[in-house]
């Protein structure tokens, strides 16, 4: 059960690095969460930072054995964790929607981000750490991240921390328990109905050339299908192409 043991920090680099340390120990046990009040080098996708204000949000990872998935399928365990995310948030919020690959947005503005972490050994996924931040009562922001909003700022209303990570842990347990179950027709429909741009004609940005297209949906690899103005099925992987909002 994800959140039945809870590991707290009050200052780590990274609640993923932390993570993986203790599975190369032996150490973690499924569904194990490590929540820290302060990252001071957390991680985002690509080498990214997580520019988090300490003791107003959550900062935390998990740790799973998707044993059952294959390896090429290891994107529909960022689907489920997505859901969650987006499960949690908008039973408090309206105009949520999942920017992909791994942003949880609020009408134009970011309010989550997820990266997962991988360890493939002799061609099977031997486990997955789920680094997950979501912004809850921060109202004030660097500079130089763009877009960024906080349930408290839509809200008006702190939240505490432990009863939104609890709440958190129970979206994400049954979102982890679908995928177990093997309902990827479930989890794939959900997405999509999430996603944003989903079916719409939107302009993106691939390079410095701007195309309009229509999202067909995202595979199991992690590409997002676009279907171009030429009607042509195009698939772009993480950084290849980009909304333009």
């Amino acid at each position: 059960m994800i959140g039945k043991t809870i590991i707290e920090l009050d200052r780590v680099d990274s609640t993923n690095t932390y993570a993986r340390n203790l599975l190369r120990n032996g150490e973690a046990e499924e569904g194990l969460v490590i929540m820290a009040s302060e990252q001071y080098a957390g991680k985002g996708q690509n080498l990214s930072t997580w520019h988090s204000e300490p003791g107003k949000n959550l900062t935390f990872s998990v740790i799973l054995h998707p044993t059952f998935l294959e390896p090429a399928q290891q994107f529909l365990l960022n689907k489920a964790v997505s859901l969650a995310i987006a499960g949690f948030i908008g039973r408090l919020l309206s105009d949520v929607s999942v920017k992909w690959p791994n942003d949880i947005y609020v009408g134009t503005k970011k309010i989550a981000g997820i990266l997962i972490e991988h360890n493939i050994s002799g061609g099977r996924l031997e486990s997955s750490v789920a680094g997950i931040g979501i912004n809850i009562n921060q109202t004030r922001y660097a500079r130089d991240i763009p877009n960024p909003v906080s349930l408290f700022q839509v809200l008006q209303r702190e939240m505490a921390l432990g009863e939104a990570l609890e709440s958190v842990c129970r979206f994400l347990d049954d979102r982890y328990s679908q995928l177990k179950k093997g309902q990827f027709a479930l989890l794939d429909a959900d997405y999509n109905t999430f996603l944003m741009g989903f079916g719409e004609w939107r302009s993106f940005n691939q390079g410095e050339k701007i195309f309009d297209g229509k999202i067909e949906g995202v595979d199991d690899f992690g590409r997002l299908r676009i279907r171009s103005r030429e009607n042509k099925l195009l698939s772009f992987n993480h950084k290849e192409v980009d909304y333009i909002l």
